[in-house]
Formats: C-alpha cells, sequence, structure tokens
C-alpha cells in the first residue's frame, strides 16, 4: 500500500502567514469562536464521544442529505471519509474511475488501494459538462467506485439530477458505488443539487463544515450512506480514529443549527467577490472560461505559460494560485484554480497582481 504524494498541500507549506496573498483557497472567510456568543456545556465529556457521532448533529446531517439518521457518521474532516470509503470498497483487483480535473485525494487516495485508476476528462471546451458516455465505457466489470465532487472543485460545475441517476445506472449494473464529495454543494444558492445519497443505495456522499461555514479547523466531516456500507466503513474506522472529537461536533452542531445564517454569510462574500473577479476578468484577455454563476472556485484558462505565471506571482508579487498540475494527472497544465470565498480586499490585491503578472507574460 502506497500513497502518491499530496503535492498541492505541501506546495502551500513554505508559502503561508501573512508575507504571502493566497487568492487560489477554496476555503470561506474563517468564522470565529465569539461569533458563536455560546460558551461550551460545563459537562461536556473529554473521555468519550459516541463512534457514529453526537446524535444530535448526525439528525441534521441526515436531514441536509434527506436521509434517515441511521445512514450518517460523523469523521474527523472530509479527508478521513474519503480515506475510509475507499479502503473499504476497494481491493487491489478492482478499478476506480475518477472524474477529471478534481481535488488530487480524491483521485490519489484510490492509488493507495489499486493501480487500475482511470479518470475520465470533463469536456472543457463544452463548459466542464460530463462525457456520460466515456464514464459508461471506462466503468468496467471490475469497476468498484466512480468518484466525482459536485460542485466541481476546481471548475464549479454542478452535476444535475439526471446525470446523478444515470452514473447510478451505470454503478447498479457493474456492482459499483457512486462516491460524491458534496462539499460544495450548498454553494449552488438557487438550486443546489441533491445529494447522491438520497438517490439510492448505491449514492455515497460525504462534506465537511470547512468551506461553507469557514470552520475548518475543527476538522468535522461525515459520511452519508446506506447501513450496510457505513458498516463497512466503521470497520475501518476503528483504526483510524476510532470516535470523532466531542469536543469539535459540539461547535459543527451549533453551526448547523444555524445552517440559514451561514448560507446568507457565504452567499454575500461570493456575491462580492463574484461581482469583483468578473469586472477584473474583463481587462485580463490571456484568461478564458469566465466567472461561474455558482461555487467558490474557478478554473481559467491561460494564454501564458501557467508555471512561470505561478512562479512570478510568488518571486515577484508573493500572491498564490493553485496550478492546474494539482487537479489532474495529465494536462490541464494552462489552467489554475482561484478561490472566491476569502476576504474582497485581499482578492482586489490578489487579482491586481495576477493582471500585472499577466501583462508581463503575454
Amino acid at each position: 500500500m502506497k500513497f502518491p504524494p499530496f503535492e498541492h498541500l505541501h506546495f502551500y507549506e513554505d508559502l503561508h502567514g501573512g508575507r504571502y496573498l493566497n487568492i487560489s483557497y477554496s476555503d470561506m472567510t474563517a468564522f470565529t469562536i465569539p461569533e458563536f456568543g455560546r460558551s461550551l456545556p460545563a459537562d461536556l465529556d473529554l473521555n468519550w464521544s459516541d463512534p457514529d457521532g453526537m446524535p444530535a448533529l448526525r439528525a441534521k446531517l441526515a436531514q441536509l442529505h434527506a436521509v434517515p439518521k441511521d445512514h450518517v457518521v460523523v469523521t474527523t474532516g472530509a479527508t478521513e471519509a474519503n480515506f475510509l470509503i475507499t479502503a473499504a470498497l476497494v481491493g487491489p483487483k478492482d478499478r476506480v474511475v475518477v472524474d477529471a480535473p478534481m481535488y488530487s485525494p480524491l483521485r490519489d487516495c484510490a492509488r493507495g488501494f489499486t493501480r487500475d485508476v482511470v479518470e475520465v476528462p470533463r469536456r472543457c471546451e463544452d463548459g466542464w459538462t460530463l462525457d456520460l458516455d466515456r464514464i459508461r465505457k471506462a466503468a468496467g466489470p471490475r469497476t468498484r467506485l466512480i468518484v466525482f465532487c459536485n460542485l466541481s472543485n476546481p471548475t464549479s460545475a454542478r452535476m444535475s439530477q439526471s446525470e446523478m441517476r444515470e452514473v447510478l445506472e451505470v454503478a447498479e449494473e457493474r456492482g459499483a458505488y457512486v462516491f460524491v464529495d458534496e462539499t460544495f454543494r450548498e454553494m449552488d444558492f438557487r438550486e443546489p443539487p441533491p445529494s447522491i445519497a438520497s438517490l439510492g443505495p448505491r449514492g455515497i456522499a460525504c462534506s465537511t463544515v470547512s468551506k461553507l461555514y469557514g470552520l475548518g479547523v475543527l476538522r468535522v466531516g461525515w459520511i452519508a450512506a446506506a447501513p450496510g456500507v457505513l458498516r463497512r466503513v466503521k470497520g475501518i474506522k476503528d483504526y483510524t480514529t476510532a470516535n470523532p472529537s466531542g469536543l469539535t461536533q459540539v461547535y459543527a452542531d451549533w453551526a448547523l443549527g444555524r445552517r440559514a445564517f451561514f448560507l446568507r454569510r457565504a452567499r454575500t462574500i461570493m456575491e462580492r467577490n463574484r461581482k469583483l473577479a468578473r469586472e477584473t476578468f474583463d481587462g485580463m484577455p490571456a484568461l478564458h472560461g469566465g466567472v461561474p454563476d455558482v461555487g467558490n472556485v474557478l478554473f481559467p484558462h491561460a494564454d501564458a505559460d501557467v508555471s512561470r505565471l505561478e512562479r512570478l506571482l510568488i518571486r515577484k508579487y508573493r500572491t498564490i494560485i493553485a496550478h492546474g498540475r494539482f487537479f489532474a494527472a495529465r494536462g490541464l497544465r494552462d489552467h489554475f484554480r482561484l478561490g472566491l470565498g476569502g476576504k474582497t480586499p485581499d482578492l482586489r490585491r490578489g487579482l491586481a497582481n495576477l493582471e500585472r503578472a499577466l501583462r508581463e507574460l503575454t
């Protein structure tokens, strides 16, 4: 068992802190503990927590995914959720089909369990639409997992209910499961797509409070799936974290209890930043692809060499973008990811630096 290095994560290690301006993050502006306006319960048990997660939190998460409460298990972040699902369902002779471009752990975690991982590229020239015919062809008889992110990270492309149902039909034919990271699903504020877990027993969803809620440091994630899948997952979880943190689940439960507030907060931040990005992109003819109507990330195509652009931004402007190489094993090196969830003044300065750098290179 050998996992590929998580290059995207390690890329930031020496570029973190006040000296750098990072406009590539998919995070929402951080929410702070004092903003909750509450104190932790005095009788909070610091020795034990429910292995499945706090019942009140699980009930809220089940409602979010339109599934019964026994279809939800709380994990230590979405990263653990991804690992547990893959470890529970994928063996060395199995195939995993993955969407591309996509957040690299969703692709590369499977490479630790099988060599047969097949990327199916989206149609870049057609608004990052899914190529359902290629997905069906890639999903051979040994396929056990078909993996997506909805909304897509890094493109914010939306996977529709009809597309999900078609992929679920493919999974049913192959005896496989469809695993969807739904961390960004609610960031389609107009009409979020349904959770894959609500569409049938072959659908598995994971998510986290890291993005929409701006609470990444809590490391609270979850899995929504049929009980049979969760039994397999929990057999692996006994050897990872066993019980999720009771302390951080309290904050997550408070956040889910104020979900409408966090949705308004995120929408306000992103509407302001989306408007700024569109206005700025109008003056950047070297960038193509536009700013999507939904989601908090975008993946523009650049006329400039993105590797040179990345280096120039870091060296001269102390500004960070996320190179396309992080999101696809092959190709897309003329793309990069930007995030719309940060502070507007930071984004404004970062986009100005990006415009200056592009003018130097084109």
